[in-house]
C-alpha cells in the first residue's frame, strides 16, 4: 500500500543533536505527531522489528520517515545513531526532532508498514562503548575525584574530558584498574525512570539537563547517571576497558579509552607490531627497550661521524674548487654546477668558499631538482639578492636569503648553464655597479 502524505513541518527544536537549522528548514510548523516508541530502550539487543509508517518527509534533503516504534537509536548524548535498513533500504542517520525519531533514507520508501534491521555490530560497539564510558567516568571519580566535562565517541576512537590539572601513568594504571574490576565482578547495568521527587534519593554523578522524568543508568553501586543511551545488561559484556593515552585539552585532561571488541583490535595490532619488532632485532618482546635504547645510542654516535665526515668533505671538496676561481672584475668567482652534490649541502659549501677574501660562489645543482645557491665573502660590498633577481629571475629561478647567502629554484635543468653564464657576465663587467644602492653587508 502506497501513501501520500503532506510533509512534516519544521520543528520547533531538535533534541540532543542541535541540528536547528535543518529542522526549520525540513518544512513543518505546529503539527504533533505521537513519539515514536522506544524499542531500543525495552530491548537494546533487539535487532529486528516491524512498524507502520507515522509520517513521510523530506529532511536535509533527503527522504525520511518517522514510524510508530523503532529499534533504530539517534543520535544524542554522545552516541552516535544506529544503521541498518527499512525494507532494504539504507538508513543513513538518526535524529531525535520534537520527540519523534527521524530516519533520514537513501531513498523514499513505497509501503505503510516496514520491517527494519539494524546493524548489531555497530549497536554492540556503541553499547560496548557508552557503558564503558560511565565506568570509567565512575572510576575517575572515585580514584581521583576528577569530573568528567564531555564524552565522544567516534568511528574510531573514543574520548572523555576531565577537570584534571594533569594525569601521571601510575595515576591512569589505578583509574584502569578500578574500571575493570566493575567489568570482572560483572556488575548488573539496569535503567530506570524516576520521577523528580525520585530522583532526589539517587546519588547521581552529575545533575540532569533535562525537566520532567529521567531515564537513569545504574552501574551496580558504582555510577548512577541520567542516560539515554543503549547499554549492556551487565558489565562483563562491555569487555576490557584500557586507557590509551592522554594530553592537556582546553586547562584540563583528555583521555582517549578503548572498550571491548575496540580495546581487542587494538591489543591484537600492537602486539603484532612488537612481535615483529622484536624479531627483527632478536630479542623477546620485554627486550625491546633495551634493545631500542642501544640502537637509539649507536644512531646517535653514526650521526656524529656523519657530520665529522661531512665537514670534513665540505673542506676538501671547497679545496678542489679553489683553483678553478676566476678573476672577473674586482672579484674571483667560483661559478659551477655541481651534479653530484646535495641540495642541502650548496649553502654550506658555499659559505666555506666564500671563507676566502674577495670571493663569490656561484653554485648550482640540476638534479634530482634544479637549485641553486650565490655567496660571498664578508668584505665583498654586494648585495646577493640584487644579483639572484638580475641572473636568475629571467630564467624563472625565484628565491631569497640575507645579503649575503641567497637560495633558490624553479629554473628548468636546460637553463641551469645559462644563468650560471650570466652571472659570470654579470659580475665581471659593469652591470652590477648599476646595483650599487643594493649593496650591503
Amino acid at each position: 500500500m502506497s501513501i501520500n502524505r503532506p510533509p512534516l513541518a519544521p520543528p520547533r527544536r531538535v533534541c540532543y543533536n542541535r541540528r536547528h537549522d535543518l529542522a526549520r528548514n525540513a518544512g513543518y510548523e505546529g503539527f504533533r505527531v505521537p513519539s515514536s516508541v522506544r524499542l531500543f530502550w525495552e530491548d537494546p539487543y533487539r535487532t529486528e522489528f516491524r512498524a507502520h509508517v507515522a509520517r513521510l518527509l523530506t529532511f536535509d534533503g533527503r527522504p525520511a520517515v518517522v514510524l510508530d516504534q523503532t529499534c533504530f537509536y539517534p543520535t544524542s548524548g554522545g552516541q552516535p545513531h544506529d544503521t541498518g535498513t527499512l525494507n532494504g533500504v539504507e538508513v543513513l542517520d538518526v535524529l531525535e526532532v520534537d520527540g519523534d525519531i527521524v530516519h533520514l533514507l537513501a531513498a523514499p520508501l513505497e509501503h505503510a508498514v516496514v520491517q527494519g534491521r539494524i546493524d548489531w555490530d555497530r549497536r554492540q560497539d556503541h553499547m560496548q562503548q557508552h557503558a564503558g564510558q560511565h565506568i570509567l567516568s565512575a572510576a575517575f571519580e572515585q580514584v581521583l575525584e576528577a569530573q568528567t566535562q564531555s564524552f565522544h565517541l567516534g568511528s574510531d576512537d573514543c574520548t572523555i574530558d576531565l577537570d584534571l590539572s594533569s594525569l601521571d601513568e601510575r595515576q591512569a594504571s589505578t583509574v584502569e584498574d578500578c574500571a575493570n574490576r566493575a567489568v570482572l565482578d560483572d556488575l548488573p547495568i539496569r535503567t530506570r525512570q524516576f520521577t523528580a521527587d525520585e530522583l532526589s534519593a539517587v546519588r547521581l554523578r552529575k545533575p540532569p539537563q533535562v525537566e520532567g522524568p529521567v531515564r537513569v543508568v545504574s552501574v551496580g553501586d558504582l555510577d548512577h547517571s541520567a542516560c539515554g543511551g543503549t547499554h549492556p545488561n551487565s558489565a562483563g559484556q562491555v569487555g576490557l576497558i584500557h586507557i590509551d593515552r592522554w594530553e592537556r585539552r582546553h586547562g584540563g585532561v583528555r583521555v582517549d579509552f578503548l572498550c571491548g571488541q575496540r580495546a581487542l583490535r587494538d591489543y591484537r595490532g600492537k602486539n603484532r607490531i612488537c612481535r615483529d619488532l622484536a624479531a627483527r632485532q632478536s630479542v623477546s618482546i620485554a627486550e625491546l627497550p633495551a634493545a631500542i635504547e642501544r640502537m637509539d645510542a649507536l644512531l646517535s654516535e653514526l650521526r656524529r661521524a656523519h657530520a665529522t665526515l661531512r665537514d670534513r668533505l665540505l673542506v676538501l671538496t671547497a679545496q678542489s674548487l679553489q683553483h678553478r676561481a676566476v678573476n672577473a672584475g674586482r672579484y674571483r668567482i667560483i661559478a659551477q654546477v655541481l651534479d653530484e652534490a646535495d641540495a642541502v649541502e650548496l649553502p654550506a659549501l658555499a659559505q666555506q668558499l666564500c671563507r676566502e677574501p674577495g670571493l663569490i660562489a656561484i653554485l648550482a645543482i640540476r638534479q634530482p631538482r634544479p637549485q641553486f645557491c650565490f655567496a660571498r665573502a664578508d668584505d665583498v660590498d654586494l648585495n646577493m639578492n640584487a644579483v639572484l633577481r638580475t641572473v636568475a629571475a629571467p630564467h624563472g629561478g625565484r628565491g631569497g636569503g640575507q645579503p649575503h647567502l641567497v637560495q633558490g629554484g624553479g629554473l628548468l635543468a636546460e637553463d641551469v648553464d645559462r644563468m650560471i653564464q650570466d652571472a659570470l657576465e654579470y659580475l665581471s663587467g659593469d652591470g652590477c655597479t648599476a646595483a650599487e644602492g643594493e649593496r650591503g653587508q
